[in-house]
């Protein structure tokens, strides 16, 4: 049956939203979450400057302007003495503050995405709430995201940020499943039911949980030691037992779409591209945890996490709710 209004237009936003997950993850291992540290212009700009001859100094000497650097300076752990217009502009660096700028300017599609989603939503009278909720959620994440840069990257705040961005994949997700014409025409996996899925939905989440305290760790040493000390982080988490619990945690994961994917018949899209997914984020972890905190993998590994949390919730919406084989229509 082809696809409404509101699904196309939640298909859009899921999209849109990953890409801002990816964006996003760029930001923070490359520790440009600094690279403008004003909000909503950057070093004072609309568009930012590429070489420190394009700063304004009398813009950097504005005191309020001033008082958030110096903040934001205190929370990294500098001495906020230290941060003076002469400095910042010795300190500039145009590939960190265009990475943080092309970050912002990627929320503007999803903006504009979940606008007409509510639109849609309003009009068709398919879901008005999820649709005004989705909406908010993404001016409540752009408002955090100025907590964010005011806070210095303060470690909760930054996860956050990205817990309200999945739960705007949950409220997107189902708007994309449940949003056709007829319910009873919804899509239906066959194979385990809902509290099967489940299982495996819960298993993502607490791990994506444990991922956020490693990522507010790894945010910790890049402070301390810098980018460059990546390969070195290693044998720190080894230590931290969150990232211990984490490394092992992943296999429960596998084991659990393995299981699914089976009483599933390996029918359907959803159960072999969730294989799938783990699988890579399985060997990413590998990766991540004998050759070094590499960069490019740390953001693949957010990103990808980002479309599991998607397709392992839409798996359990498309499940049968007394998990009789093949029996329900989700």
């Amino acid at each position: 049956m082809p696809k409404t209004g509101v699904q196309k237009l939640a298909f859009l936003s899921i999209v849109l939203l990953v890409v801002l997950i990816f964006a996003g993850a760029v930001v923070r291992v490359t520790g440009s979450g600094l690279g403008c540290p004003d909000w909503p212009t950057c070093w004072g700009k609309i568009i930012p400057p590429t070489n420190v001859a394009e700063v304004d100094l009398e813009v950097l000497r504005d005191p309020k302007r001033m008082a958030r650097f110096r903040r934001s300076a205190e929370r990294w752990g500098r001495d906020p003495d230290e941060v003076t217009p002469e400095n910042l502009l010795n300190e500039f660096n145009a590939v960190e503050t265009w990475i943080e700028y092309g970050n912002r300017l990627l929320a503007l599609p999803v903006l504009l995405a979940n606008f007409l989603l509510m639109v849609a939503c309003l009009r068709s009278r398919t879901y008005p709430g999820l649709g005004v909720a989705s909406f908010a959620l993404v001016i409540i994440s752009a408002l955090t995201g100025i907590v964010v840069v005011a806070s210095g990257l303060r470690a909760g705040v930054v996860t956050i940020h990205m817990a309200l961005a999945f739960l705007q994949l949950f409220l997107l997700t189902y708007l994309y499943w449940a949003g056709g014409r007829k319910p009873h025409a919804r899509q239906s996996i066959p194979g385990p039911g809902r509290p099967a899925v489940m299982v495996l939905l819960a298993c993502v989440m607490v791990e994506w949980a444990m991922g956020s305290q490693i990522r507010e760790v790894t945010d910790d040493l890049m402070r301390e030691y810098g980018v460059e000390s990546r390969p070195d982080w290693i044998g720190e988490l080894s230590d931290a037992l969150v990232y211990l619990v984490h490394r092992s945690f992943s296999w429960s994961i596998l084991i659990s779409a393995l299981w699914l994917g089976h009483r599933a018949g390996w029918r359907g899209l959803v159960p072999r591209t969730i294989l799938a997914l783990v699988g890579s984020l399985m060997v990413m972890g590998l990766v991540l945890s004998t050759s070094g905190i590499h960069a490019v993998v740390q953001v693949l590994h957010v990103g990808v996490a980002g479309v599991l949390v998607s397709m392992a919730y839409y798996w359990w919406l498309a499940a049968d709710w007394k998990g009789k084989d093949g029996q329900g229509v989700g």
